[in-house]
Parts: structure tokens; sequence; C-alpha cells
């Protein structure tokens, strides 16, 4: 599955960015049986733009992503990547690295619709869901 995440640097160590439109970078990866395969850096062409949300959706659905990982995120760039079948998980505010080991075990929380919380992240629960 081909993933993107928000990120503040280039490398899977660096830290998320808890926005998407005006994210620094993302890090698009593949999981792959358990594994982070082809993880390719990119500078978020949008961050500077206006309408940055938007494009930056856009640019994911250019880019084939299937599943993302985000913090805050506006209604018209969900709308965006809703329909372009793109499935939006909550990120949890450890490092892009940690936040695909926990989607691969099924630890991020889906969201479904644009008013299940971009708000903000809930602190005590990191974005992770609990069992």
């Amino acid at each position: 599955m081909k993933v993107a995440i928000t990120s503040t640097g280039l490398s899977l160590e660096s830290n998320i960015s808890n926005v998407f439109g005006r994210s620094p970078n993302f890090i698009v990866a593949d999981l792959e049986n358990g594994k982070i395969e082809n993880v390719l850096p990119i500078e978020n062409p949008a961050k500077n733009e206006r309408g940055a949300g938007n494009l930056a959706a856009q640019f994911m659905v250019d880019q084939g992503v299937e599943a993302l990982i985000i913090g805050e995120l506006g209604n018209v760039a969900f709308g965006i990547l809703r329909n372009a079948g793109i499935k939006i998980y909550k990120i949890s505010p450890r490092s892009v690295e940690k936040n695909l080991q926990y989607l691969m075990e099924g630890k991020l929380e889906e969201i479904s619709s644009a008013s299940s919380g971009f708000s903000g992240m809930n602190k005590s629960l990191g974005g992770i869901r609990r069992r």
C-alpha cells in the first residue's frame, strides 16, 4: 500500500507535521509484508500557495497515494482525498517511522468524515486507537 505522511523533515526519523496543506514535507512509502519500502521524501509543493490544503490533496491524488496519515485537514481537501478513494488516518505524535509502523499494526484511527476530529489531536491518546 502506498502511504504518505506529513513530516517536518525528509527522513523516517523526522518528526511528524500536524498540518497538511502547509506541512513542509511529505514522506511517501510502500508498506508491504510488514516492511517500509521505497521511501520517497518530497518537499510539499503547495506549502506556500493559496489554497495549500486543496493543492496538497490533489498532489496526493496525483502521486497515487492510497492512504494518508495526517493531523489537521480542511473540509474541501478531505473531500478531494475521499473522492479519490484515499484512506485518511489520524497522526500520532511520534516519528514518521513510528506512525508507519502503527498503521501496519492497525493502531491508527481511520477518519471517515471531516467532522471526525480535525480540530486537533487527542493528546491523551496521541492519535492511537486503544483496544
